[in-house]
């Protein structure tokens, strides 16, 4: 039998704070290493990043023999098989996902990409049709404004709303400092225990191989649409942590 798949979208209305990132890095640490089949439908026009980047790794595949081995490795450890990408705008997405299904493929989880801007036609649509949306955060007075009202208003008008299918909205804190002090997370979770918003557990520190596509220099994997990411890198860069508590909220296992 199979089983609905958990549709979810990692999505903010300000740029820097790494949807794009968070959705490859999570896609590839959950079908490569985790297991689930997973479906990534990019429909960030006009950028359409995760689908360029992808385009820019098969071409270095072609040419590199180190990375085109760690994809044998990959695939001979795992049996895992590249995970789909669509790339369509957002009023089109639900009819080409529905296309995707009916052809065979059966994915655990769907992952959304979507503009950086509610207004592009087709996006509240999408976004109400979604199981839940995962707003990251940044300790950044213009980014939390634009997060936590944009948190609030899917809120209030669509995960509230019986009849539409979004269940949940969750924030999460990202590109954390060392350096900065801890009372200054303290009075922002306050204002957002007050708000009635939900705050996830896990909080991501910053890496610099977030932005690290694969290079030929072989400087090891971070984001990549292609391979997991090094198990080092998602243990400290806690995308293993956030991956595990995404699956608990959706009751995955």
């Amino acid at each position: 039998m199979n089983i609905t798949p958990a549709s979810i979208a990692v999505c903010n209305q300000k740029g820097g704070v790494g949807k794009s990132t968070f959705t490859v890095l999570l896609a590839s640490y959950l079908h490569y290493i985790v297991g689930h089949d997973v479906l990534v439908v990019d429909c960030d026009y006009p950028q359409w990043s995760i689908h360029a980047q992808r385009e820019r790794e098969l071409s270095l595949i072609e040419h590199d023999d180190y990375h085109k081995l760690l994809l044998i490795r990959q695939f001979k450890a795992t049996g895992r098989k590249l995970w789909p990408l669509l790339k369509c705008m957002p009023l089109e997405a639900p009819e080409e996902v529905g296309r995707r299904l009916q052809s065979g493929y059966h994915p655990r989880i769907i992952l959304y990409d979507l503009p950086g801007t509610v207004n592009a036609e087709g996006v509240i649509r999408l976004l109400a049709s979604l199981d839940a949306v995962f707003v990251p955060l940044k300790a950044d007075k213009v980014v939390m404004e634009s997060a936590l009202s944009f948190a609030r208003s899917l809120t209030t008008n669509l995960a509230r709303n019986p009849a539409l299918t979004l269940q949940s909205v969750y924030l999460f804190w990202t590109m954390i400092d060392r350096r900065e002090r801890t009372p200054l997370y303290d009075r922002y979770e306050a204002v957002i225990r007050k708000l009635g918003l939900s705050l996830m557990a896990t909080h991501i520190p910053y890496r610099s191989k977030f932005n690290k596509e694969l290079l030929p220099d072989n400087a090891g994997v971070g984001r990549s649409t292609l391979l997991a990411p090094e198990r080092t890198f998602a243990r400290e860069a806690r995308i293993e942590t956030l991956a595990t508590e995404i699956l608990t909220l959706l009751n995955i296992r």
